[in-house]
């Protein structure tokens, strides 16, 4: 079995346990063990940091790698889900790790499996493990999938353990109450341990990291952020970081990684500049030039993540008028979306289809939304033509396109093929605006 390639691999972990989702750390931790990665700590590298949140982790998790490759840190990376290809899901100083690498890392977890049965993100998380430990990385940054308290990543004891944000989304597996949530994902914090925490995040967060003697670390209150149009500064008792250039990654998510970087290093403007300028990321308020028209895309799948979407764009693109292409799985609130967009003038929206098992038709999406000035595009290539469209007759100045991660996937393979050019640092708008409102995640 070791001779099989990647694609086998994951072929094969698809298809190991009775259903795709089924959170608990028994069997992926009884694996681990025997793969040398021993209670209670179970870390793969000298130094870890975990990744949780409603939204923005995977934007945490880069800046987080980033700044900390800018500080001489050999690091390992993980993110979930990828857009294109599983090896965007395990990362080595900045790249995604190579075929070879993630074959000989599954084989070695399979060796080890005997007769417990693993699902494909369980298979994914004791692979990136493993992968970390044999590069010898220093650190090790690890996103939760989904949840906190039961996700498979949660096996290791991390150092610190960042909370991005607090939102509803998959509530089937996490519930309605927030409250709720906010202290499923805060199963992440160890007694002890460097607790970051976002400010649009629940009291239960606060609680948990409390009762377990974290040294908490908050944004608003141990730390601030704020922005411009062309720049954002962070600050805190004994560091300021002023005049800041955007990147392509929000500034919010920025300014949690560098107090998680903090708690593992000292931290300079030297290396968060570095930082700002190394740090993409697929689908996160990406833009894309298509001949003249500006083409933003982005991953926010849930009515809190177009919040965060729509407020990153009031900084940036302030008087923009998008012709919106949204795609949503079935499973997500779609009605919900075009609230956040209410106080914006968008002068059409354009439902399209996402893929996959819990995909969901334009037509069934369309059904959803309640705006006015709605089109349906049978797939996301008809959607782009119908979005450049009202570009070129006027009613738009760029497109917005949102939601699924296989929208992304789907609408980034469009651009690529109709020669769009990325521009990961392009300039916001040249107008200059008041002060936006400080400490809101981007």
């Amino acid at each position: 079995m070791t001779d099989r390639s990647l694609a086998d691999w994951l072929d094969w972990a698809g298809r190991q346990h009775p259903v795709g989702i089924d959170m608990g750390l028994e069997r992926v931790s009884r694996v681990a063990e025997k793969l040398g990665f021993e209670a209670p700590a179970r870390r793969p590298a000298p130094r870890t940091i975990i990744v949780a949140g409603t939204n923005g982790k995977g934007s945490t998790t880069i800046f987080t790698e980033a700044l900390l490759r800018a500080s001489g840190f050999r690091v390992g990376s993980t993110i979930s889900p990828h857009i294109h290809e599983f090896n965007e899901r395990v990362r080595i100083d900045g790249r995604a790790a190579d075929d070879a690498t993630l074959a000989a890392a599954f084989a070695a977890v399979e060796a080890a499996r005997g007769d417990t049965t693993l699902t494909y993100f369980e298979y994914s998380a004791l692979v990136a493990l493993w992968t970390f430990r044999a590069a010898q990385v220093d650190v090790a940054v690890l996103e939760v999938g989904l949840g906190g308290r039961l996700d498979a990543m949660n096996l290791v004891s991390a150092d610190v353990a960042i909370v991005t944000s607090i939102g509803l989304d998959h509530e089937a597996f996490l519930g309605s109450d927030i409250e709720g949530i906010g202290r499923e994902k805060a199963g992440v914090f160890r007694p002890g341990c460097t607790a970051v925490i976002g400010s649009d995040v629940t009291r239960s967060v606060h609680e948990e990291a409390t009762r377990l003697g974290c040294r908490i670390r908050a944004m608003g209150r141990d730390f601030q952020m704020s922005a411009t149009p062309r720049s954002w500064s962070w600050n805190s008792s004994d560091l300021v970081l002023e005049e800041l250039p955007w990147g392509q990654l929000a500034p919010y998510n920025c300014a949690l990684a560098i107090e998680a970087v903090r708690a593992v290093t000292p931290v300079t403007k030297t290396a968060v500049l570095a930082a700002l300028s190394a740090a993409t990321l697929p689908g996160r308020c990406e833009r894309w030039l298509l001949g003249s028209v500006p083409v933003i895309v982005d991953v926010a799948h849930n009515p809190a993540g177009a919040v965060f979407l729509q407020e990153l764009l009031a900084y940036r693109y302030p008087d923009a008028r998008f012709a919106v292409i949204l795609g949503m799985l079935a499973d997500k609130d779609a009605s919900g979306v075009p609230l956040a967009f209410a106080g914006n003038e968008v002068p059409c929206w354009i439902a399209t289809a996402s893929r996959g098992p819990r995909g969901r038709s334009a037509a069934s999406l369309a059904q959803q939304l309640g705006v006015e000035n709605l089109g349906v595009a049978e797939t996301p290539a008809g959607a782009l033509d119908a979005a450049l469209e009202q570009v070129r007759s006027g009613v738009a100045d760029a497109v917005l396109g949102f939601g699924s991660f296989s929208l992304v996937e789907d609408l980034r393979n469009e651009l690529l093929l109709r020669g769009a050019v990325a521009q990961p640092d392009a300039e916001p708008d040249p107008r200059d605006h008041d002060q936006a409102p400080a400490e809101r995640r981007t």
